[in-house]
């Protein structure tokens, strides 16, 4: 049976199950678009791909393949996209790219590169090494445990970052942006309209820039702190819990100076809000 089932499904023969395996080879990704509902994904030991969905009725599994490239479709009696809740186990080292108009996603586990997309939903990001994009319009992104390079971006949402490394960049239109609990080697975070506030350590040769044009950005550093640090802060005011040496500050003018040894860059940058500078446990 299993071996008429992936044969059909090899064919690109819609599969009726709620259970559905398929064989993968190293190197394949996964593509699932123009999807709606809920999908969560979830790294696994196997070479081996398992869609699944507690839906009362059976669903049609379509899996076409075109060289490294599976993608799968979830579709009604006609053959038409449905919207349905979706969890799929795939290996860990497995490309996965998703996007869907109104879909919530969640995605943990992967070592592969992750391309996730949405207008309306919330995405969910957990123990990723490899580099990740997620971006969505209407819905906030939060993420813990990301190591590789990642490009977080949402447009009226938050974008929450834990426990995180490697390379960050994160950019939300009119949300809020928190990077807590993280060690990056690079950190980009921008937003027009939220605030900024990031708590971590500064690692020696790294690179840091906190903007936001309405709100306030908070920066609070763990010891050491050993940083070349320049502020721009046009129409706001600047506190900082760090001794502060300069030949003067006047609002529209940047303020440079370096804490401890110097080393860290950093950047804070806001039109109309405050920023501070603030030592963790102070």
């Amino acid at each position: 049976m299993l071996e008429l089932l992936l044969a059909a499904v090899l064919l690109g023969t819609p599969v009726s199950a709620r259970d559905t395996l398929f064989q993968v080879r190293e190197g394949d990704h996964l593509v699932l678009k123009d999807f709606a509902g809920a999908v969560e994904v979830e790294g696994w030991g196997r070479n081996e791909l398992r869609a699944r969905t507690d839906a009362d009725e059976a669903l049609h599994f379509r899996f076409s393949r075109s060289g490294s490239r599976i993608e799968l479709e979830v579709l009604d009696r006609k053959n038409r996209n449905r919207s349905e809740d979706l969890i799929l186990q795939i290996p860990s080292w497995m490309g996965l790219d998703v996007s869907g108009p109104n879909l919530d996603m969640g995605v943990s586990g992967l070592t592969g590169e992750v391309r996730l997309r949405n207008l309306k939903g919330d995405i969910l990001l957990q123990d990723l090494s490899g580099g990740v994009e997620a971006s969505s319009v209407e819905g906030s992104i939060d993420a813990a445990g990301l190591h590789g390079t990642a490009r977080l971006k949402t447009g009226n949402d938050d974008i929450t970052v834990l426990r995180s490394d490697g390379k960050l960049t994160v950019e939300s239109v009119s949300g809020d942006i928190r990077v807590r609990q993280s060690t990056a080697s690079t950190i980009e975070a921008r937003t027009t309209d939220g605030d900024v506030d990031f708590s971590g350590r500064l690692l020696p040769a790294g690179e840091y820039g906190f903007r936001s044009h309405s709100g306030e950005i908070t920066v609070t550093l763990d010891s050491p702190v050993d940083a070349d640090v320049t502020v721009l802060a046009y129409e706001g005011e600047f506190h900082s819990d760090f001794p502060i040496r300069t030949t003067g500050f006047r609002s529209g003018q940047s303020l440079q100076f370096t804490i401890g040894a110097g080393g860290a860059r950093m950047l804070l940058e806001a039109f109309d809000g405050e920023v501070a500078l603030r030592r963790a446990g102070g």
